[in-house]
């Protein structure tokens, strides 16, 4: 219907500008008038075969119009062939001919137009009608279906609570501890059915299983005394390596030391020597201190001085030793023994002994982020990342027992002893890092709590 209006609109048109192009024409001889004239011509007779096609419009009114467009077209051409022939009498007559009938062609596509629109409000109406026809009968439909809907609801929902009500109870009887409440039947064949064939099951299986466990309680308590009295012997046999451990004075620690003091002597006075050999008592009495007891920061910290003055006579200006404290307060810490000497002597011996031009060890004490910071740094030779992560891995399995002993120690407690005794002793993981870059050196890092009394 829609294309149909268009055709329409689109032949008035095409007439018109026929009609108008034919007038030029007359007037002024133009061929092109005269061709844009067949050009409207032509698309005006294919708008009527379109009409045609259509089957859309009335076919007495269709008729009527192809005969007037004929009309028209026979007159205007004849008005062409008159202008041609300059008969001018001829031209006006026919031009009034085709006038006219342009205006019966009007017309007629006015009447088509008003009939094609009386058939659309006429189908417009009963579209409607049905539409309400149809909008009431889902209506009804609809409240049958939720009726019916509801019914079966209801009925489903019924069939399916009433044993799971069951459930329900017996369950809540079970987590009360009564284990003799009736097993739940079910009349139907379901899921709800499979489900309390289970709840049947899983009943019986975990009174079953609670009366195996009353029986076999006395027999686990039995065992985890026996388990109790095993781990107090390896706690002690633990303490008797630690303690063996600060007992083992390197052999050759004994000589260098005692060696360079010999020649000392012999080189200069003996106040020298006295304040060398003080040095190493001082030393070796603090070593021999129980490793389970607790220190000061300062005491750890006079016992690295004395290891340092020992090895400033060892190795003389190849090694330079800094102290930088910040705040004295944290010498008040308590640490565990024998924690800052095994650090220093690594970097000593491993760090700054394996360069030929010497080095610096530096031990940074100072307070950040609520906790007390210890910072052993050297300039030697360094440790790859496979190494740390060796030291860590021997640690992390509690390896106790010390390695052999190595040239220039004091004692054999190795660095993995060290970080044992540091996350035993404050309860954490990260109480120390180590960071090392061969070649360039190695930095030891324990973040200690700030606390006045360690348990």
């Amino acid at each position: 219907m829609f294309r149909l209006s268009i055709l329409l609109e689109d032949m008035q048109n095409y007439l018109t500008s026929a009609e108008e192009n034919l007038v030029l024409f007359i007037q002024t001889k133009d061929s092109d008038s005269k061709n844009r004239f067949q050009l409207y011509m032509d698309q005006l007779h294919e708008s009527t075969e379109k009409i045609q096609d259509s089957m859309l419009a009335d076919y007495y009114y269709i008729d009527r119009l192809i005969n007037l467009i004929d009309t028209f077209s026979v007159s205007a051409n004849e008005a062409i062939n008159a202008k041609q022939g300059r008969d001018a009498d001829t031209v006006r007559q026919k031009y009034n001919d085709v006038h006219q009938t342009g205006q019966y062609i009007m017309e007629e596509i006015q009447q088509l137009n008003l009939q094609q629109l009386k058939r659309n409000t006429e189908y417009y109406s009963a579209l409607s009608k049905n539409n309400a026809i149809v909008e009431k009968a889902n209506l009804v439909m609809i409240i049958d279906i939720l009726v019916l809907s509801c019914i079966i609801v209801f009925y489903i929902t019924y069939k399916m609570t009433d044993p799971i009500m069951k459930l329900s109870h017996a369950a809540e009887e079970i987590s009360k501890g009564n284990f003799d409440v009736e097993e739940v039947h079910v009349t139907t064949d379901d899921e709800i059915k499979v489900m309390a064939v289970a709840f049947n099951k899983m009943k019986n299986s975990v009174k079953n299983y609670i009366e195996a466990l009353h029986s076999k309680s006395e027999i686990e308590a039995r065992l985890m005394e026996k388990e109790m009295q095993n781990l107090r012997m390896q706690t002690l046999l633990n303490n008797a390596e630690l303690q063996s451990l600060q007992s083992q004075i390197n052999p050759h620690f004994l000589f260098n030391t005692l060696n360079a003091g010999v020649q000392l002597a012999m080189m200069e006075d003996a106040d020298r020597t006295s304040c060398f050999l003080e040095s190493l008592a001082a030393l070796f009495r603090y070593n021999v201190r129980r490793l389970d007891t607790e220190v000061s920061l300062n005491d750890e910290m006079n016992s690295v001085t004395a290891y340092i003055d020992l090895m400033k006579v060892r190795f003389g200006e190849m090694i330079g030793f800094q102290i930088e404290i910040e705040d004295k307060e944290i010498l008040n810490a308590k640490i565990p023994p024998l924690i800052l000497q095994p650090i220093v002597e690594n970097a000593c011996i491993h760090g700054i002994g394996e360069k030929e031009e010497g080095g610096n060890i530096t031990i940074h004490v100072f307070c950040e982020d609520g906790e007390n910071v210890i910072e052993v740094v050297d300039d030697g030779v360094g440790m790859s990342e496979q190494t740390i992560n060796e030291i860590f891995n021997k640690a992390a399995r509690g390896d106790v027992f010390p390695e052999k002993s190595k040239k220039g120690h004091t004692t054999s407690i190795g660095i993995n002893n060290v970080i044992q005794r540091l996350r035993l002793f404050y309860r954490k993981e990260d109480v120390i890092q180590i960071i090392s870059v061969v070649g360039r050196g190695t930095r030891v890092i324990m973040r200690i709590p700030v606390l006045e009394t360690v348990q």
